[in-house]
């Protein structure tokens, strides 16, 4: 995982940093010891920890809200789905195979978006080409419901019921292509390489101004420690939080398996209450 590499290569920087500013402690003459000198290292360090704790608190909230958003968007686009299939359902048989599609659709998009979980029942297509290197969202996926909006645009309804099903049919599918589109582009990561390197070098010179004024004994290093693996931590939660749909902490694929566990219920008998 990606953000597991940055996080690990983070905690040996940081570590790293203070060494180098104990180091450098070492070549200071007596009047950088000198307690106006250490007061100003303070006074610089409480800011630049305060600008690098701002950014890291703006980053995991906008990350927060987008792993929510796209949860919503999830549940939103299951919502679509069950009520298109019910309303294939009450259509008639004639579209039966756009059903057996949007079912075929379903089961592949969990398995696709979701590899490392159980696969669910059934035949479908896998080890599909993604629409951008590294993500989830396949190719193939989208043809297929295309496909499915194509046919129900072609439909010719032979009376009124049959016309208005078809009309909740189309509207139905357009919030869907659209749902479907609003999660693939906000589950595109924000943070750059340049942006992650930036912060990085933020908090290895808080690190290194630390190291500048700081005692060197075991209890110092013990606190370092600590210190480093606390804001590795923080860079990891925010890259995963940035990474909804590919992170350590995916969003779950429950609201799809709901959907596909009403989308392969039978009909009801005639007369069931």
């Amino acid at each position: 995982m990606f953000e597991v590499t940055v996080a690990l290569l983070c905690l040996p920087v940081l570590v790293g940093s203070v060494w180098v500013g104990q180091v450098a402690q070492r070549f200071l003459r007596e009047h950088h010891r000198s307690r106006e000198f250490v007061d100003s290292i303070r006074v610089l360090t409480t800011l630049l920890v305060t600008f690098v704790a701002l950014v890291l608190g703006l980053v995991i909230s906008s990350g927060q809200r987008r792993v929510d958003l796209l949860g919503t968007g999830l549940r939103g686009l299951t919502v679509n789905i069950v009520e298109l299939d019910q309303r294939l359902r009450e259509y008639g048989p004639e579209v039966e195979p756009l059903r057996a599609d949007l079912i075929l659709y379903t089961n592949a998009a969990i398995a696709d978006t979701w590899p490392e979980e159980p696969p669910p029942p059934g035949v479908y297509p896998g080890h599909l080409n993604p629409m951008v290197k590294g993500d989830v969202e396949s190719i193939e996926l989208g043809a297929k419901l295309n496909r499915i909006d194509l046919a129900l645009h072609r439909l010719t309804p032979q009376d009124e019921f049959h016309r208005s099903i078809a009309s909740t049919l189309q509207s139905r599918m357009t919030e869907l292509l659209q749902q479907r589109w609003s999660l693939i582009e906000n589950g595109q990561p924000s943070l750059t390489g340049w942006f992650i390197a930036i912060l990085m070098f933020w908090l290895a010179m808080i690190f290194v101004i630390a190291g500048l004024a700081s005692p060197r004994n075991t209890v110092m290093i013990l606190v370092t420690a600590l210190a480093a693996l606390s804001l590795s931590s923080s860079v990891f939660l925010a890259l995963t939080l940035d990474r909804p749909r590919t992170g350590t902490f995916k969003i779950p694929s429950a609201p799809l398996r709901y959907a596909l566990v009403n989308l392969i219920q039978p009909p009801l008998p005639a007369g069931a209450p």
